[in-house]
């Protein structure tokens, strides 16, 4: 699928003034065989992402070139989680494919929970987010409005976590022992890692976003326009503020700023500390569903249509943008200066 615009030479000049190292030089792109459903994941030389029609691909970060491509057997959603030499990829009808990250040699697959495994096939409930890693297990939400932790050598279930009526939408979070969910009637728990045991939780006024944390803290985002900040220890709330627009995306934490996409296309930045505005933009391409990534002084946003939008992380105003306008929806990667991120195909920006 070819680019409809590229705007690349206004990055050049607009960044020929900046200290950061992205000047906007397009340096790859490698075209599946169909669109690119899931996320982006980086992991040493390799770059990883699956398609609609189930094609779980590797190719070289360097060159874009193939390395590999398994044909699994449903649309790949969410982002790759790699974890000692496996990669593993979240199909739509709810099974967790583990696949050899160097070769792409299938080891496992699980996803019937209560169904037939490893390619026996009758999987049921579906997922519509990706799966994550942490501590040997594996941890997806599903339709069943269960959290599943799968253990990562085989795919078998190590615990199930009942959710509420109107179950999870968005993948769990994993640091330090503990799993984060939010679910779809705006509750937020965390569980023990190990057993699945709710420790404690909150709520907001509408669906809650996968959370993030960061220096002992949790933040979590929500549909109601919330964003929510709690130190994990003790489980102290530490902020909580609305800016009145729905939250559709996980928040972004970075150089003392928490940021997040709206359904009305717009970025938010908000202060790490206290929760206050700091800047916002609107992208004016529609709603914002990929997470915001930011590094090197920069946040790069994609919306549902339009291209990827390159912002100034200090100030929130526009530096450029690249890409196409086939629009962004899974969570697009920064590794080293450079920026991954797909939709009719999977590029690479300098």
């Amino acid at each position: 699928m070819k680019q409809k615009f590229l705007i690349a030479s206004l990055m050049v000049l607009v960044m020929a003034a900046s200290a950061s190292a992205f000047s906007g030089h397009q340096a790859w792109s490698f075209q599946p065989e169909a669109t690119v459903s899931s996320g982006i994941a980086v992991s040493g030389n390799t770059v990883f992402f699956g398609s609609e029609t189930g094609r779980c691909y590797a190719v070289n970060k360097n060159t874009g070139r193939l390395i590999w491509e398994f044909k699994a057997e449903n649309s790949i959603y969410g982002v790759p989680s790699v974890s000692g030499g496996k990669v593993f990829f979240a199909e739509g009808d709810g099974t967790v494919l583990c696949l050899n990250a160097s070769t792409g040699e299938y080891l496992w697959a699980s996803g019937g929970f209560g169904g037939k495994d490893t390619r026996g096939r009758d999987v049921n409930d579906g997922l519509s987010d990706g799966a994550v890693i942490g501590g040997g297990l594996i941890y997806v939400s599903k339709d069943d409005r269960k959290v599943h932790a799968l253990n990562e050598s085989n795919g078998k279930n190590a615990w199930t976590y009942t959710t509420g009526d109107q179950g999870v939408r968005s993948a769990p979070a994993y640091a330090n022992g503990i799993v984060f969910v939010g679910e779809y009637d705006g509750i937020f728990s965390m569980l023990d890692a190990k057993s699945g045991k709710r420790l404690n939780g909150g709520g907001a006024g509408g669906a809650v976003n996968t959370p993030s944390v960061n220096n002992g803290n949790v933040y979590f985002s929500a549909w109601d326009g919330s964003v929510n900040a709690v130190q994990i220890k003790d489980v102290i709330p530490l902020w909580h503020v609305n800016v009145k627009d729905t939250i559709t995306t996980q928040p972004e934490i970075s150089g003392g700023r928490i940021i997040v996409g709206t359904g009305r296309g717009t970025v938010i930045a908000l202060s790490e500390n206290d929760g206050r505005m700091l800047w916002r933009f609107d992208t004016n391409c529609g709603s914002i569903s990929s997470k915001p990534v930011a590094a090197d002084g920069l946040v790069f946003v994609g919306a549902e249509s339009g291209p990827m939008f390159v912002i100034d992380a200090s100030s929130g105003k526009k530096v450029g943008f690249v890409g196409s306008e086939e629009g962004i929806t899974g969570n697009p990667a920064y590794s080293e200066g450079r920026l991954f991120f797909g939709n009719g195909a999977v590029y690479a920006y300098d």
